[in-house]
């Protein structure tokens, strides 16, 4: 018969444990550690739950089937271990981890502490041979509790003093090996214990001393003296004075703390405590070392912890360290050794590496997309951010706040490419200096995906007028046509002062008339103003309305004729004299306000000469917004006098490219076929009237497929935008050195994120708040590069 090693039947498997690195945060609070402990704790597994049967054999017998195990595993004890390592500039915090419970455990430590980034590294800090070593035990019986306050940090902060005695080549390190054991018959040895207390017996741990012996035999004495007194008499006082002498030799009261009191139904761990101390000189390695186990004495209570030199070497993966005192410890107690540094620690000790910010995690609808905000941190883990893709979202608003060279021309630039690359538009309006912005963007992408339109560029320049609007056989859509070439020209006109006033309302009417006969009939934006200013071209354009136009436009015609002005011409015939009105010219003093306006659009160079080409030869924008390419609209500052001029170019710009979208809608119904259009606004602030215009429409620009991308130093600057944007659900970016009004006026929807968060941000990262599914998310990211 072929014998089988025991190997083929039993399996015995080692833990297999992963370091974890904890980077602390100003936020951390180390009062709910316990909760951890109490994790480890529930780690423990009797033999039975750690034998599981991996192959059996089925037989029949007693007319049932039966199985037998023919190969079983064992699963070794397992433990969870806390490291603090200390250097003269340094301080690091581990946690050792059986890889089989790391998601368990790593979820309790994001409950205790939340704002901490937990990283996995491939190892620990290691000592040499001639490290000093020492063990920490209990003074007196497990029961007894070290003391428990979980609003201090006294330990860790006494711990932490050792720093200040390390020097160059010194490296010190306290371990704390938790090691899940059976809560059975806790209760029965803690009661053993506390009735020894209140009988004033000794309770001593070193049962071999000769302090122990001494106590016990003063309790013995003073238990005979009593028997003696109750038989004679008189011997009460004499009783009394030996249980002072007791009490004094053991230390106590006979009463305990209510941390003893609550152990008694706590989750107890197997503690062991090692402290390690390595320095190229011997006193003060043992000096550290001492230092380090005196630090214990701020949790001394009931019980205290008292140090001895531990000879053994040992591993930090080892189930038990070898030579090391056991002490049973509750969840509590534990809490004083589960401890981070927090805001106070880390001020004093700059030197600690700790989380600058919080972190928050990426919905996992943001972690794909097209536009990539960057990488965010989380736990060590990184993790992308898209803005939102969502059909219902990825059209809305995003604002991208930060101080000048902050890195918002790179972080436009890679929107864009990301936008390209997925069969998008992008417009960019650049009206800054020498078009920096639109020039660096557009050297991203070949010639064949960029549209340039010059302005500056007198060879290429376009015609004042809305010739994507077209013409239509149809009256009423000509009509229609007509009606929102009226309402730009309106706007634009409007935008074309100085004291922030509209026209009247009775200029308003004649140029909506003119401007109405003017365009059913093909006519331009200057043959709007000939009309209104010549009483010839005027009734020239009323005799071209087409016969199908006259019903529409019969009280427009009315208003129109209001203009002329006549005069009385007399006329005698056969001797007989007659008289007649005749029309010598306009009535100028009504439209006095569109005159002026019309003054100051010619008053740059460009607007007039523009006004003078016809629109034949113009861009289709309703064309081009429909292709894949960067489109850029290039407006250098050299081009204007004064800010107003600027102003009204680009509000004439915005105006074309909202009548695009609307016509791009009205030809193509089907939302899902209309290419993005990407609209980007560098400095928006600095063009009111346009930034008034878009402010009417940016709620209706998502339902023409038109996502703005609008950029500012501060939400302050942007006065006419800034609460539509909130109505508008937009997405905020604020990129690292921007103001701290911006944090305030976004304080609510910026929580749990603190103005000390945004202070803190890193060169070239962003606090953002993005709309998602799940409402409004918040995180930091650094901007992709």
């Amino acid at each position: 018969m072929e014998s089988i090693k025991i190997s083929q039947v039993l399996q015995i498997i080692k833990p297999e444990y992963v370091y974890l690195r904890i980077k602390p945060s100003n936020s951390i609070r180390n009062n709910n550690t316990h909760k951890l402990a109490r994790a480890i704790s529930s780690l423990y597994k009797n033999i039975l739950e750690s034998i599981k049967k991996d192959e059996e054999k089925l037989f029949k017998g007693f007319g049932r089937q039966l199985s037998i195990p023919t190969k079983i595993s064992y699963q070794l004890p397992n433990k969870v271990s806390y490291l603090v390592y200390m250097e003269s500039k340094k301080v690091e915090f581990y946690f050792i981890i059986p890889k089989q419970h790391l998601s368990f455990i790593s979820e309790k430590m994001s409950d205790v502490w939340p704002g901490v980034t937990v990283e996995e590294v491939p190892e620990l800090p290691s000592f040499n041979p001639n490290a000093i070593r020492y063990s920490l035990s209990y003074t007196k019986e497990d029961a007894l509790s070290l003391a428990v306050d979980r609003r201090n940090n006294d330990l860790l902060n006494s711990t932490l003093n050792t720093i200040e005695a390390l020097q160059e080549g010194d490296r010190a390190a306290i371990l704390y090996n938790f090691m899940p054991t059976s809560q059975f018959g806790w209760r029965s040895r803690f009661k053993s214990t506390i009735d020894k207390v209140r009988d004033n017996q000794p309770v001593d741990r070193n049962k071999v001393g000769l302090s122990y012996l001494l106590r016990i035999l003063v309790s013995l004495m003073a238990g005979l003296t009593e028997s003696i007194s109750e038989v004679v008499g008189g011997g009460k006082k004499q009783g009394a004075s030996f249980d002072g002498l007791l009490q004094r030799l053991n230390g106590g009261t006979g009463k305990i703390s209510d941390s003893t009191e609550r152990k008694a139904s706590a989750a107890i761990l197997n503690t062991q405590i090692v402290v390690l101390s390595e320095s190229p000189d011997h006193l003060r390695q043992r000096n550290n070392g001492r230092s380090l186990t005196q630090a214990f004495d701020t949790i001394t209570e009931d019980n205290t912890l008292t140090s001895r030199t531990l000879r053994q070497e040992f591993q930090f993966t080892d189930f038990s360290v070898r030579g090391a005192s056991v002490n049973k410890m509750s969840d509590e107690e534990c809490q004083n050794f589960i401890s981070l540094a927090g805001r106070e620690l880390l001020e004093r000790y700059d030197f600690i590496e700790k989380v600058e910010t919080q972190e928050t995690q990426v919905p996992e609808d943001l972690q794909q997309g097209v536009m990539f905000i960057g990488s965010n941190r989380y736990r060590g883990q990184e993790q992308p951010a898209y803005l939102s893709n969502d059909p219902e979202y990825k059209n809305l608003t995003l604002v991208l706040i930060g101080p000048t060279r902050a890195g918002k021309t790179t972080l436009i630039g890679n929107l864009s490419r990301d936008a390209i690359k997925a069969g998008e538009c992008v417009v960019i309006f650049d009206y800054i200096k020498n078009c920096e912005l639109s020039s660096e963007v557009s050297s991203i992408f070949p010639a064949s995906l960029t549209l340039t339109i010059d302005c500056s560029d007198m060879s290429k320049l376009q015609g004042l007028g809305y010739n994507e609007v077209g013409r239509s056989p149809d009256p009423f859509l000509q009509y229609d046509n007509a009606k929102k070439q009226t309402t730009q020209l309106m706007t634009l006109i409007n935008s074309i002062n100085s004291d922030d006033t509209r026209l009247s309302a009775k200029m308003e009417r004649y140029l909506t008339s003119a401007a109405l006969v003017v365009f059913v009939s093909a006519g331009s934006i200057r043959d709007v103003f000939s009309v209104l200013q010549d009483h010839e071209k005027r009734h020239k354009f009323i005799g071209m309305v087409p016969e199908a136009q006259k019903e529409n436009l019969t009280e427009y015609i009315t208003s129109l004729k209001e203009l002329d002005e006549y005069k009385e011409v007399k006329v005698k015939e056969d001797g007989v004299t007659t008289s007649f009105p005749q029309i010598v010219g306009t009535k100028e003093h009504l439209i006095t306000g569109v005159i002026d306006r019309l003054n100051k659009l010619k008053a740059n160079a460009y607007m007039e000469m523009m006004l003078k080409k016809s629109t034949a030869g113009n861009i289709d924008l309703v064309e081009e917004l429909q292709k894949n390419q960067l489109i850029t609209i290039r407006m250098p500052e050299t081009m204007f006098s004064t800010d107003g001029e600027r102003d009204v170019y680009t509000t004439y710009w915005i105006t074309k490219l909202w009548l695009a979208l609307q016509v791009r809608g009205q030809r193509i119904p089907d939302r899902s076929k209309l290419t993005k259009v990407n609209v980007v606004f560098d400095e928006l602030y600095q063009v009111e009237n346009t930034e008034k215009f878009l402010t009417e429409k940016l709620s209706r620009l998502a339902k023409f497929a038109a996502k703005p991308i609008i950029s500012c130093h501060y939400l302050g600057q942007i006065k006419h935008i800034r609460e539509e944007l909130r109505s508008a659900n937009a997405s905020y970016m604020l990129i690292s050195g921007c103001d701290k009004k911006n944090f305030n006026e976004l304080k609510d929807e910026l929580y749990p994120f603190e103005l000390e968060d945004l202070l803190k941000l890193r060169r070239f990262h962003s606090l953002n708040l993005i709309k998602s599914k799940e409402g409004y998310s918040r995180f930091i990211t650094r901007l992709p590069s």
